[in-house]
C-alpha cells in the first residue's frame, strides 16, 4: 500500500512535466528542431524515437561542445512557454504537506527530469515549491537519460541513502522503466493524486 511505503522512505523523487507541473511546449516540434540540427552537424540522421535518443548519439560521439548547443536549444524553447505552465494541484499539496500523508518530517525531495535544470527552477518557482525541493537532476547532469536509473543513483548518491529508502512518481511508462532498472520503488503519480484526493476528502 502507496501510504504505508511512503512512512518507510527518505527520498522521495518527482519526474516534473505532467507530475509536478504541466508543461505546454510542443516537444514533436522540438523534436523536429534537433533532428535538423543533427543534420546539419553531421550530415546524417539521428534515432527520432524520442529526444534523448538523438542526444544518446551526440554522447557516443564525444562532441560535448554539440551536446551544449542541443542543451541550450532545448533550454530555449522550454522556457518560450513557461508562462503558460500549470502546477498540478494535488502533487503540489503533497509536497507542501508531506507529513499529512504519513512521509517523516525529514525526508528529502528531489526532482529528476529530462527538462533543463532552468526550466525546472522555473516550473517550482511558478509552484512556489522551491524552497521545498532539496535536490534537482536535470536534463545537463547526466549523459544518460530515463529510462537509464543513472538519475536515480545520482540522487542516491547525493543522500547516500539505500534504493529501499526511495520512492520514484512520474506520469510515464518511461518513468515507472526508470525505477524498475534501478531497483527503486516506483509508481504512477495517479496513484499519489488520488491518495492526496483521499485525503482531502476525509478532512472536509
Amino acid at each position: 500500500m502507496l501510504i504505508r511505503s511512503l512512512k518507510n522512505k527518505k527520498v522521495i523523487v518527482f519526474d516534473l512535466d505532467g507530475t509536478v507541473v504541466k508543461l505546454t511546449a510542443d516537444w514533436r516540434l522540438l523534436k523536429d528542431i534537433l533532428i535538423d540540427q543533427f543534420r546539419e552537424y553531421y550530415g546524417d540522421d539521428c534515432n527520432v524515437k524520442r529526444i534523448s535518443s538523438c542526444l544518446n548519439e551526440v554522447v557516443q560521439r564525444g562532441d560535448e561542445r554539440i551536446l551544449q548547443n542541443f542543451f541550450d536549444i532545448i533550454q530555449e524553447f522550454e522556457l518560450k512557454s513557461m508562462n503558460n505552465t500549470h502546477p498540478i494541484e494535488e502533487t503540489v499539496t503533497f509536497i507542501n504537506n508531506k507529513e499529512l500523508f504519513g512521509v517523516k518530517k525529514e525526508a528529502k525531495l528531489a526532482i529528476l527530469s529530462l527538462n533543463t535544470r532552468i526550466t525546472i527552477i522555473k516550473a517550482l518557482e511558478l509552484a512556489n515549491i522551491t524552497n521545498k525541493i532539496d535536490y534537482i537532476v536535470g536534463r545537463e547532469d547526466v549523459r544518460k537519460w530515463k529510462p537509464a536509473p543513472d538519475g536515480l543513483f545520482k540522487i542516491q548518491k547525493y543522500f547516500n541513502v539505500k534504493k529501499k529508502e526511495m520512492i520514484f512518481f512520474g506520469d510515464l511508462e518511461n518513468d515507472l522503466v526508470t525505477g524498475k532498472n534501478a531497483d527503486i520503488e516506483s509508481y504512477y503519480i495517479d496513484d499519489l493524486i488520488k491518495l492526496v484526493k483521499k485525503k482531502l476528502d476525509e478532512t472536509i
